[in-house]
């Protein structure tokens, strides 16, 4: 019987399946993550619509950011992205190549995550090519570090005692300003890990943001069938009745102390937020006739984008903004 440490380290590959399917049939412009998945699916519409609109959520909020903070008063690079449980999340090599990148980018997950992942990265000339050339492996194959880029192996449960080391030992720098993104990360945490991560952010980073990507609604009838389904894969979504509505999401910042935090479904996001013409091109792709479904299945996951200080790094930016 699988762990549980590693059946949630196998959400990443879910994850990686959908994005290469959107990828692969027009929706997202992604040309690197065929390159993490072994063994391509067609994932169904409804999914690989939802799949867009988190794709597109996390995108926005990356390139503000790095709009935001792209040149500091010596026009020099500056800002930081931290990505928590990054997997085989591709953003590094998407931003790379069209030369937005912040000061410093760091990704953390689990060590057999980034062994797999360095090790794919080396595989793919196409990847490596990208990497800067100062980067060298080190951990046995399991991290990357160079002046730009660092994959570290750390168990998000001992972020102060074994993340935050690691971090500081490649160049991570409290005063910079510095986004955190978590796609369906902190949800798998017990509330007193999640909430740990937070206090430190807060406690530490003097102008910090975060974007989460959570799932949402556990009590209705769909909230119930999903947190059914995902047990008999042996997943437990050990923070979604800690925090299981929009407000919820965006009240832990702000009692935090945070300046500002804003929830948004899924649903809204992508009938509301993307642009019409959009939603015209996503239409062309596949006919979706699970409409009513897709709205159910959206409104149960949620983007919150906060941040603590009214720095204007971080004033300008929101997940509500279009590019």
């Amino acid at each position: 019987m699988e762990s549980s440490d590693a059946v949630v380290q196998g959400t990443s590959n879910d994850a990686a399946v959908s994005r290469e399917s959107a990828a692969r049939l027009g929706y997202i412009d992604d040309p690197f993550i065929r390159h993490f998945v072994k063994r391509p699916l067609r994932r169904a519409p409804l999914i690989n619509r939802g799949t867009h609109s988190r794709f597109d959520g996390v995108q926005r909020i990356l390139r503000q950011f790095i709009q935001q903070t792209q040149k500091d008063s010596q026009g020099h690079a500056c800002g930081q992205i931290v990505v928590l449980g990054a997997g085989m999340d591709t953003s590094y090599f998407l931003l790379r190549q069209q030369g937005l990148l912040p000061r410093r980018y760091f990704e953390i997950d689990f060590s057999d995550i980034t062994a797999k992942k360095a090790a794919t990265v080396y595989r793919s000339s196409a990847l490596r090519a990208l990497l800067p050339e100062d980067t060298v492996v080190t951990e046995g194959g399991s991290e990357l570090h160079s002046a730009e880029y660092s994959l570290l192996a750390g168990d998000l449960r001992q972020f102060e005692s074994q993340v935050v080391p690691k971090l500081m030992a490649r160049g991570f720098d409290c005063s910079e300003p510095t986004l955190f993104l978590s796609e369906c990360v902190l949800i798998y945490l017990d509330p007193q890990h999640s909430d740990a991560i937070l206090n430190w952010i807060t406690a530490n980073v003097a102008h910090a943001g975060i974007l989460t990507y959570e799932q949402i609604l556990p009590t209705d009838r769909f909230g119930q069938m999903m947190i059914e389904n995902l047990r008999a894969r042996g997943l437990e979504l050990r923070g979604l009745h800690a925090y299981p509505t929009l407000q919820s999401n965006s009240q832990r910042f702000l009692d935090l102390g945070w300046h500002s935090a804003v929830a948004v479904d899924l649903a809204t996001y992508h009938e509301q937020l993307l642009e019409p013409l959009e939603r015209e091109r996503l239409a062309k792709i596949e006919f979706l006739d699970e409409w009513e479904e897709f709205i159910l299945l959206a409104q149960h996951y949620a983007f919150t984008f906060a941040f603590t200080s009214q720095s204007s790094h971080f004033a300008h930016m929101d997940i509500e903004k279009p590019n």
